[in-house]
């Protein structure tokens, strides 16, 4: 009995080392975790261009801002003439034209798409004026 006590106590710091060992090792299979969740997550992007949102959700109805299923760009300025019309525009959506709410375009986005939408714009009128 008393040796089997003895066996007992000589392995007590080897398994209290190895269940250190393994926790160790837990913690950091979890940071790596954490790492690559941040990294997925900064790879989903945002922030994108105004270019690269138009391409992405509005070209297909809006080819190039011409005519399309939507209708073409070219009076955007009359019907929004404020920067904040044409991003609640945006946001709500109206008939087919799908909303973009803040899960699918952040604020900083729908400010670059609006850049971008005012400068298509510009760019549609000038290239109908040398038609």
């Amino acid at each position: 009995m008393q040796r089997n006590c003895f066996v007992v106590l000589a392995a007590l710091p080897s398994i209290v080392w190895l269940s250190g060992c393994s926790m160790g090792e837990e913690i950091r299979r979890i940071e790596e975790v954490n790492r690559q969740q941040a990294a997925s997550k900064e790879s989903r992007s945002t922030n994108l261009t105004g270019e690269q949102l138009f391409i992405r959700s509005c070209n297909t109805c809006h080819p190039a801002g011409k005519i399309g299923m939507g209708p073409s760009l070219i009076a955007m300025d009359e019907h929004f003439s404020t920067d904040e019309s044409l991003k609640k525009f945006i946001r709500v959506g109206k008939g087919i034209m799908p909303s973009q709410p803040k899960s699918t375009i952040n604020d900083q986005e729908l400010g670059n798409l609006v850049g971008y939408l005012r400068d298509l714009n510009k760019t549609i009128k000038a290239d109908a004026t040398k038609k």
